[in-house]
């Protein structure tokens, strides 16, 4: 690895960048002067590294162009703590300490930084509002920092708990489907036994409207009581669901021994609500099976290495996980690029992407409004969009939204790091972007994937 490029004689903005810094704010011009001449400028190459985790702390840096990512690994993955931009301090908190770095610092882009050796940090400590600013830099970072760190290690602790929480449950969910399609074909089935009016031909359609529905149960309760069966008004609400023609049940009742004819009709209207009800059982078994399938990748996320993951599936998996927190009259509205899209990376981390993005969504949508899940294929890239309607987003709100710790929901309801560590898995581990824009009534959060690392 080449070590960075260094320039002993930084350039004449260099002066005016410091003072974009609110640590350099408030010096005097000749005290500034001469800490720019004394620091030195840096040039790093996209992906080039700037500092190492525990290595010594020489010196803080200022960024002048370009972007640094920070990171630290926890637990065997890198986790992205940061991502700095001009006029930001990297480097503050091993200087403050004096102990070695805490974190990894590479160029994101293309980048210039302002080196400033510890002995000039301590002729600038002398200044108390520079010292004051050094003080409130170190501690936001230190409380960024470790809020990440802490909320990885709880995600990690989540999925092992859950992996066993989602085994026990694959197994019942499993049995029940496996027994109601078993059911099913006993009673539909060759071998289900004689049945006169099982295929009863001519079916209608089921009327909608109160009046015709009534329309048709009279009808029917006639057909059946002509044929001589008791109770017909019982049976008839049940036949008119069934789509029962009434000149097709005449025929077909004429045509069996009285004693036979209220048995029969018995037995079609008790085959239909067991059918009704073991698709009822049929369908919950496939919704539990989706919720343990959505949650697999959380729950076993320390398992999983870099492969292929379909976009569209992923995204269809948090929309199950989170169908309960649909506001009532709000409409999920699915704009997915009609050809399949596929990006390197980690299931478990793109899952928990989507599931921040759609929360906050279905939190700030308005009463009666559309959530948007939108994803269009590019070349190299996959462009996914997560929208809601609503009122815009103050700009302020937008400025911090990815700062750990901020929120705007009640206490209790958000950490402030959702959108933080979506960042860190989009922009980190996946070389993607993440962008949060409101206007003309609509938020919007875009990712864009590259599709191969």
């Amino acid at each position: 690895m080449t070590s960075p490029a260094t320039d002993t004689a930084p350039d004449r903005g260099v002066a005016a960048a410091l003072r974009g810094s609110r640590l350099f704010a408030e010096l005097p011009e000749d005290d500034l002067a001469a800490l720019a001449g004394g620091s030195s400028t840096v040039e790093l190459a996209p992906g080039e590294l700037l500092m190492a985790e525990g290595s010594p702390p020489e010196g803080m840096y200022v960024v002048l162009d370009g972007e640094l990512e920070v990171s630290r690994e926890v637990g065997g993955s890198e986790v992205l703590l940061n991502v700095c931009g001009p006029g930001e301090l990297v480097g503050e908190l091993g200087i403050a300490h004096r102990r070695p770095r805490s974190a990894t610092v590479r160029a994101r882009t293309r980048a210039r930084v302002q080196r400033i050796g510890a002995e000039a940090i301590d002729r600038l400590l002398t200044h108390p509002e520079s010292a004051r600013a050094l003080l409130l830099a170190a501690t936001r970072r230190l409380d960024r920092e470790e809020g990440l760190v802490r909320q990885h290690e709880r995600m990690a602790a989540l999925g092992a708990l859950s992996a066993g929480l989602l085994h026990e449950l694959n197994n019942p969910a499993s049995a029940v489907q496996r027994g109601a399609a078993r059911l099913r074909a006993l009673l539909l089935g060759d071998d289900a036994g004689e049945d006169p009016l099982r295929s009863l031909p001519g079916a209608v359609p089921v009327p909608q409207d109160p009046l015709a529905r009534a329309d048709a149960e009279r009808a029917l309760v006639d057909a059946v009581t002509a044929a001589g069966v008791e109770r017909a008004w019982e049976d008839a609400p049940r036949l008119v669901r069934l789509g029962v023609d009434p000149a097709a049940l005449t025929t077909a009742l004429a045509a069996l021994p009285a004693d036979r004819r209220g048995p029969a009709v018995r037995g079609l209207t008790r085959t239909a609500e067991i059918r009704a009800l073991l698709e009822e059982i049929s369908a919950g078994a496939d919704q539990l099976a989706r919720i343990v399938s959505g949650v697999r990748p959380l729950a076993y996320s320390s398992d999983q290495a870099l492969t292929d993951v379909d976009v569209h599936a992923s995204l269809e998996q948090a929309l199950v996980l989170l169908r309960h927190k649909v506001p009532a009259g709000v409409r999920v509205v699915r704009d997915l690029d009609p050809r399949p899209q596929v990006v390197q990376g980690w299931p478990a981390d793109l899952a928990l992407v989507w599931t921040n993005l759609l929360d906050n969504a279905l939190a700030a949508v308005d009463p009666g409004g559309t959530v948007t899940v939108r994803t269009r294929g590019e070349d190299a890239s996959v462009v996914v969009d997560v929208e809601n309607t609503g009122p815009p987003v103050p700009p302020e709100v937008i400025a911090r939204a990815f700062d750990a710790f901020y929120t705007t929901k009640p206490v209790g309801q958000g950490t402030g790091l959702g959108l933080a560590t979506s960042l860190a898995v989009v922009a980190q581990k996946h070389g993607g972007r993440l962008t949060l824009t409101s206007e003309d009534g609509v938020t919007r959060a875009r990712v864009v994937l590259p599709r191969r690392r």
